[in-house]
This record gives C-alpha cells, structure tokens and sequence, in this order.
C-alpha cells in the first residue's frame, strides 16, 4: 500500500464520524447483512428509460471501501447487492438497489442506487 493510499483510509476513518453520516444495512446479494455508515445524497426521481412518464427514486450513497466497515469495490456485485436506508431523511427505510461505481478510491466509493 502506497502512502498516499493509507492516508486516503485514514481520512476516511475520520470522514464517517462527522455530522451527515448514517448507519445504514448493507444486505450484499450473496452473505450476512450488516450495519454499516454512509452518507446518502438523495437527488430525486430521476426518468426510467423508455419508459413514459415513469421515475425511480435516485440516490449517491458514499461509503467506506473496505470489506467489513463498509463494502469493499472488489466484492461490490452492482445489481444483487442492496442498501436499506431512509428514502428521505428521518424517514422509514426502504431497500435500494446498488447499480454502478460512480467513483472509488481506497478510502471510499460513491455508489448510484435506486
């Protein structure tokens, strides 16, 4: 591990303790459920390809890269693996599905889910 990298972990470690982070359920397609912090940007509806008129609920959800603080890029199985958080804030939770890496590195990933 390069300096570089282990000082984007550690960043990361502190990044989850402030104001805006929330514990949410990772539900992963294949193993055990577990309780894990996010910071979730919930952007809207966003429009469903061809599909008239239809939307879907659209969120970022930024997590720790890591296989059991948070979920780590090279288990992430975008399609099965599920979140279960508020759809707004202080609201009941719901299960999303997480569908793409947005962004990543090895501290952290942002991750599109609706």
């Amino acid at each position: 591990m390069t300096v570089f990298d282990a000082t984007l972990k550690a960043a990361a470690d502190t990044f989850f303790k402030l104001p805006g982070a929330e514990r949410v359920t990772y539900l992963p397609g294949s193993g055990a459920s577990r309780g894990i912090m996010a910071v979730i940007s919930r952007r809207g509806p966003e429009g469903i390809a061809n599909v008239s008129g239809g939307s879907l609920p659209a969120f970022e959800v930024l997590v720790k890269n890591h296989a059991t603080e948070g979920i780590a890029s090279d288990l992430l199985d975008t399609g099965a693996d599920k979140i279960r958080c508020g759809k707004r804030v202080d609201n009941r939770p719901g299960v999303m599905r997480l569908t793409e890496i947005v962004n990543q590195d090895a501290g952290m990933m942002v991750l599109a889910a609706s």
